[in-house]
């Protein structure tokens, strides 16, 4: 089981390569990528920040990325380009749960806004952030259990601005 300090630096890592993403990867509001895509170029974008010796795939064992070494998972990650699904943050949980990983990450990427949200899942309890994409400044929105997560069917949303017509 990593230390405290490795999930920091687990962490860190998928900071780096997020704001990578966000930086480096603009998708065309026209083009509408497929799932299997968008997670390949978020893999492609996490990649560097993370050793050698540590393997990032796609679609395996029901994470859409799961970031390991020969000791098992290191950080799994569900995403969804919207508002994640009760199913999914569920199938997030379990996998976390059953395959004791030490971090697993659910986040919404939110193509057509500044901030994303991430369902940060780690030592029996879920914490809620919405982070901006350019700078990373994360806001603690929420911290409970993770028992308290599965029963909790409301979602957190971000402050977004409607326009008006």
């Amino acid at each position: 089981m990593p230390k405290p300090e490795d999930i920091l630096d687990i962490y860190e890592s998928f900071r780096k390569g997020m704001q990578t993403y966000f930086k480096d990867s603009p998708v065309p509001k026209a083009l509408k990528p497929k799932r299997g895509c968008t997670s390949t170029r978020l893999a492609m974008a996490l990649r560097p920040f993370f050793p050698s010796t540590v393997h990032v795939d796609t679609d395996i064992m029901g994470a859409d990325i799961l970031i390991w070494d020969n000791e098992g998972p290191l950080l799994a990650l569900f995403w969804s380009s919207s508002y994640l699904a009760k199913d999914r943050k569920k199938k997030a949980i379990a996998f976390h749960e059953k395959e004791n990983s030490p971090l697993t990450l659910a986040f919404s990427l939110f193509p057509d806004k500044e901030k994303f949200l991430i369902y940060r899942i780690e030592k029996g309890y879920i914490e809620y952030l919405h982070a901006d994409k350019n700078t990373f400044s994360e806001e603690v929105m929420r911290r409970c259990t993770i028992d308290e997560g599965k029963k909790d069917d409301g979602q957190l949303l971000l402050p977004l601005h409607r326009r008006k017509k």
